[in-house]
């Protein structure tokens, strides 16, 4: 474990400067914090299944003069998750930060959703997040040190009829699994905490109709859905020395949505 810090300014506190850091997923908000921590002069691998994505986002790194490594990874299936972590390794030798945005969702009442539909979700969102954590976990605990940061959902802790269940059922499962590895890990010098957002302008939730985003303005205090640079705050701090004392949170990033009543 590395020895406590000694005082630091706030430039240093919040400096991810030749990190080695590992997005999963490269959609709306894997490719914003991707991007933000290349330009902050991070060394940055993104994983995904999906080529298509991962070409967009080493386009966007391109045209932005900025280096970001990517790699493929099927979060729901151990062997590529184990061989995606052995390649990142032999490219950087060692892991500081992990982000894992990798996940689905359904937007299914709960008394419809179909059975594989169902499983789809839970092996992406839940045990996609398990089995990242786990090989992040090895690699930090025989380091001494590392700063994994999940990502949840509002969802998580309250029902509402704008995210399906098995989504729901698989961010609260998120939540529990980021605790579980931070009481496990915390000896070793590991921080594993999760950054909850309500509803953010992402793909994910793309292309619905006006009656959905008129609920959203109604339950949100700010009147409005989140943007993804709007996430960057929470991930930068739990993934740097700024968080050195703190694991197994939830942050919620929700524009004042869990201090109001629930989504009726």
């Amino acid at each position: 474990m590395k020895e406590i810090l000694k005082p630091k300014g706030l430039h240093e506190l919040f400096s991810v400067q030749g990190k080695n850091v590992l997005v999963t997923g490269s959609g709306g908000l894997g490719s914003t914090i991707a991007l933000a921590f290349a330009k902050s002069g991070a060394r940055v691998f993104v994983a995904d299944c999906l080529e298509n994505k991962l070409q967009e986002v080493q386009d966007a790194a391109e045209k932005g003069n900025l280096q970001i490594c990517t790699l493929s990874m099927d979060v729901s299936d151990k062997a590529s998750v184990e061989d995606c972590f052995k390649t990142l390794l032999e490219k950087a030798k060692s892991l500081d930060v992990v982000v894992h945005t990798a996940g689905m969702g359904k937007n299914e009442a709960a008394t419809e959703c179909e059975e594989a539909d169902i499983r789809r979700v839970l092996d992406v969102n839940l045990v996609g997040t398990i089995l990242v954590n786990q090989q992040a976990a090895r690699i930090m605990k025989a380091q001494g040190y590392g700063k994994i940061v999940n990502l949840g959902s509002i969802a998580g802790f309250m029902a509402h009829t704008l995210r399906s269940m098995p989504y729901a059922a698989s961010k609260a499962g998120v939540h529990q699994v980021t605790r579980s590895f931070a009481a496990e890990m915390a000896p070793y010098g590991v921080n594993v905490n999760c950054v909850a957002p309500t509803w953010i302008n992402t793909p994910l939730i793309a292309r619905k109709d006006e009656a959905y985003y008129e609920n959203i303005r109604k339950s949100v205090p700010f009147q409005r859905m989140g943007e993804p640079e709007e996430i960057l705050g929470a991930v930068f701090f739990l993934s740097t020395d700024a968080s050195h004392f703190v694991t197994g949170q939830v942050l919620l990033v929700d524009g004042g949505w869990s201090v109001t009543k629930a989504f009726a």
